[in-house]
């Protein structure tokens, strides 16, 4: 009974955290281009300028409440890891709800990058993965 009461307490926290990270990286990335500084924009007219940011903004739009959920994953498969008994096959079940989530969130990504190119507008290093994913693997393991 206290594992389930840990286990629930640990979750609802996560849930807590979850949703004020999603409004601290909403706020990071809705200001200047989201994610892309001015030296990204640079090298671009000012109406490649104005598409980029627009096409950012509906990308990050279309894909909050799929980011939110692969965080809360992210954030139960980590909780599950570190109960008492970790229950192997909810962690497997939750690593493949990850995945799934991730696949979904990259065919955004690409359609997001296709957007791009048919608009004329280079892949510049402020737009790459690290942008959009964190840099993070499928578990939510940073790598850079």
């Amino acid at each position: 009974m206290k594992r389930n009461q840990k286990l629930t307490l640990t979750l609802i926290t996560l849930a807590a955290l979850t949703l004020g990270s999603s409004s601290a990286w909403a706020r990071h990335h809705g200001n200047n281009g989201n994610g892309m500084g001015p030296q990204g924009y640079s090298q671009l007219t000012t109406e490649q300028q104005a598409t980029a940011r627009k096409l950012h903004n509906d990308f990050y739009e279309q894909t909050r409440a799929l980011r939110q959920q692969l965080t809360s994953k992210r954030y139960e498969y980590n909780a599950l890891l570190t109960a008492d008994t970790p229950d192997s096959a909810k962690i497997e079940s939750t690593a493949r709800q990850i995945e799934t989530l991730s696949q979904k969130l990259d065919q955004q990504r690409v359609k997001f990058d296709i957007a791009l190119a048919q608009a004329g507008i280079p892949r510049g290093e402020g737009m790459g993965r690290g942008s959009c994913g964190g840099g993070r693997d499928h578990m939510g393991m940073n790598h850079g």
